[in-house]
């Protein structure tokens, strides 16, 4: 497995809870401890949260992304 740049869709399905997606994840973390994130892939997931007023899913965003800080 190779350093990855997480885009905006798989983040997506990683928030959905897709099982092949979160599997993933998990792998790559066990592998590389953090993952990369575009300040592009940041601010669509959160406009699309905000336009949504999704508090909940804000609020996992915000813990997720401080987490890779």
């Amino acid at each position: 497995m190779h350093e990855a740049l997480i885009d905006t869709d798989i983040l997506s399905e990683f928030f959905r809870g897709n099982p092949i997606v979160v599997a993933h994840f998990k792998d790559y973390l066990l592998e590389y401890k953090t993952f990369n994130l575009s300040i592009i892939s940041y601010y669509e997931i959160l406009n699309g949260l905000l336009f949504k007023d999704a508090k909940k899913q804000l609020s996992k965003f915000k813990q997720f992304v401080h987490f890779i800080k």
